[in-house]
């Protein structure tokens, strides 16, 4: 395990790596407040990092909760599993959920003292969290299911047709082609099909795109997708919905165009405390969002973690 560590204003910065599973470096952040009471963990989404969450961390450092957040495998500077630096591949779902309890175990829950641990979880990462809420109960007390990865949006192609596809593809050996229509990173910004509606927000981290080859991830392959059918299923059963023992606010957003909401739905019904709300003019990266839908949006984020 390698890190590093700095302080401005009350916050303690530290950033570092620990080994995953299987021996992949996963990248990690953590920012410290002085005297916080509580300790969010986010799980980010597919071709993210945890650079496109800055402004979410700040919120929470302004409002007195320390974060620690990873750049879940594949993603940002951890270790790359896909055919280049832009494609997103993994092995197993499950090893997201293990990296995932390997980060609260040896770097998070040995920093949180008497404090109560919370998530926030998005999209790809919030089938992450909503996985891990099922299979280790007894880490968060309360968690934020933002759009979660709970039905794939598969575009043109019937969800059947493309999980057909994607499991053909995986049998033949070919599972780390570029799924249809995915392609490496463009350089191009493409903020009309983009999952905000903030041009201000989509413009400030697409720029750090450009500047730093490591966030520069845009597309899946045949067996990440595959994998994530297999994680979808699972998470959605009913047995397994409900070992969940923290209370859930999950986030449902009206134009969002990578997840459609019969899953949310599904989860949100066989779910024991789980309090739902849906913004109808938000797309799918609600915490990026234009400031008329954010700025409602965060004091519900905040009012949850507060309550």
């Amino acid at each position: 395990m390698s890190k590093s560590k700095s302080i401005k204003s009350n916050v303690i910065y530290e950033d570092g790596f620990f080994m995953g599973e299987k021996d992949i470096k996963i990248y990690y952040k953590s920012y410290e407040v002085e005297d916080s009471e509580d300790v969010i963990v986010i799980s980010h989404g597919f071709c993210e990092s945890s650079e496109k969450y800055r402004e979410l961390i700040k919120t929470f450092n302004k409002n007195n909760y320390s974060v620690y957040i990873i750049d879940h495998r594949g993603h940002g500077k951890s270790g790359r599993l896909g055919i280049d630096n832009s494609q997103i591949n993994v092995e197993d779902f499950n090893y997201y959920i293990k990296d995932l309890k390997t980060f609260l175990d040896s770097i998070v829950v040995p920093n949180l003292n008497d404090r109560k641990l919370y998530l926030f979880a998005h999209s790809m990462g919030g089938a992450i969290g909503a996985l891990f809420l099922e299979k280790h109960n007894n880490y968060f007390e309360k968690a934020i299911l933002n759009c979660p990865m709970m039905e794939i949006d598969t575009g043109k192609y019937p969800k059947i047709v493309s999980k057909i596809v994607s499991k053909l593809f995986c049998t033949i050996g070919m599972g780390n082609k570029y799924l249809f229509g995915h392609r490496p990173f463009n350089s191009k910004p493409d903020f009309i099909n983009s999952a905000t509606s903030s041009r201000k927000r989509y413009d400030s981290y697409f720029n750090k795109q450009l500047e730093h080859k490591e966030l520069q991830t845009s597309g899946g392959s045949f067996n990440w997708l595959n994998q994530a059918f297999k994680g979808i299923k699972e998470l959605l059963k009913e047995e397994n919905i409900q070992n969940i023992k923290a209370d859930v606010l999950l986030f449902q957003a009206g134009k969002d165009t990578f997840v459609k909401p019969n899953g949310h739905n599904k989860f949100v019904s066989l779910a024991k405390n789980c309090e739902f709300v849906r913004f109808e003019d938000a797309k799918h990266e609600i915490y990026i969002e234009k400031d008329e839908i954010f700025n409602p949006y965060i004091e519900k984020v905040l009012g949850f973690y507060d309550k």
